[in-house]
């Protein structure tokens, strides 16, 4: 089942327990030192690509890191609506899909001559943080716009209609998330709850 952070980081407020603050929604969430590094760890890493993430990949790197009880501040997250499990099971992923949206971070930097079907994203004078495929470059680009994630699945299954290719928006949505894992362990876009 792939895991996947919920929310936009809004930063560290200071005092004598300093605390992360991550706003999901209309909701800021307090999070400790521990369950916001856990909540960090679920962006995935980007040698990852597109491929899954599990729960279990983020418990076995908190405790790596030193992270107290990550199993613990899975369930803490999950409560809070600060983590989504995606099974790969349609009507669940399909669920997901429609409770969620996705929003992007940082801008295009554009292509080059050596590489006319990728595309930079990151900070212009500062540099790229990510170069993206077609497929991950048209989510970045649109994805904001859309409602749901499940209009960008629809879309994705219209556009590839048009040119000739039979895709249903449940299959479009596999791609979908592949693509939103390569742009969240990124940096380039985050999820949040629709409404």
């Amino acid at each position: 089942m792939n895991v996947f952070p919920i929310g936009h980081y809004s930063g560290l407020r200071p005092g004598d327990e300093p605390v992360h603050v991550v706003r999901v929604g209309w909701h800021q969430h307090r999070l400790s030192e521990d369950a916001f590094g856990v909540w960090v760890l679920a962006h995935g890493m980007t040698q990852t690509g597109k491929g899954r993430w599990t729960t279990a990949e983020v418990a076995e790197l908190a405790q790596q890191a030193g992270l107290g009880q990550p199993d613990n501040h899975l369930d803490e997250l999950l409560a809070l609506g600060a983590l989504a499990l995606v099974p790969d099971e349609s009507a669940e992923a399909i669920d997901f899909a429609r409770k969620h949206r996705m929003d992007v971070l940082f801008v295009g930097l554009g292509n080059t001559a050596e590489r006319p079907d990728e595309h930079a994203v990151g900070v212009p004078g500062l540099g790229t943080a990510a170069v993206l495929d077609p497929d991950c470059y048209e989510l970045w680009q649109w994805g904001s716009v859309a409602p749901t994630l499940w209009h960008s699945c629809e879309v994705r299954a219209t556009v590839t209609a048009e040119l000739g290719q039979t895709l249903e928006p449940v299959d479009a949505l596999a791609e979908i998330l592949g693509d939103l894992r390569f742009l969240v362990a990124h940096g380039c876009a985050y999820l949040d709850v629709v409404g």
